[in-house]
């Protein structure tokens, strides 16, 4: 820019010419701020379009995901109450408490089963043996004579 110090001539006539020369600046840089500001206004209002379609854009995928998110929930919702009534109807409490009854008594069976095997255990382990032997031996020798006189 140019000192802000004016010369202020003496006669009219340069007075005028100098206002003259002046305000055609002044025109000038006000031309040159008004094309600025029609630049910066058509920016602007691209860049808020652009903002006003991608807000568009996203609010209509939005609606989308939303209605996709309300699917999911009612038939979870659906799946739920399913689950729920099947589980009340198939009683499953009861089927495990009647299970656990069951191995309860399966194994009270099995210990008077095992107690019997002992007891039988005990019973064998009792016998003499070599007892044994000698009645087989004494009765071998009783039934051998009859067993020739039948012919065997």
């Amino acid at each position: 820019m140019e000192n802000n110090i004016i010369d202020i001539p003496a006669n009219e006539e340069n007075l005028q010419k100098l206002i003259y020369e002046e305000s055609l600046k002044q025109t000038a840089l006000l031309e040159k701020q008004t094309t600025w500001v029609k630049k910066q206004t058509i920016i602007v209002s691209a860049l808020m379009l652009v903002v006003a379609i991608v807000l568009l854009v996203l609010s209509i995928q939005i609606g989308g995901v939303l209605e996709e998110a309300n699917t999911a929930i009612d038939e979870i919702t659906v799946l739920t109450h399913e689950l729920n009534t099947i589980l009340e109807e198939s009683h499953i409490t009861e089927l495990l408490t009647n299970a656990n009854a069951l191995i309860e008594e399966s194994g009270d069976a099995l210990k008077q089963a095992l107690e019997g095997v002992d007891a039988a255990l005990e019973n064998v382990n009792k016998i003499d043996i070599e007892t044994l032997n000698e009645a087989i031996a004494d009765l071998k020798k009783v039934i051998e004579p009859l067993a020739k006189l039948f012919g065997r």
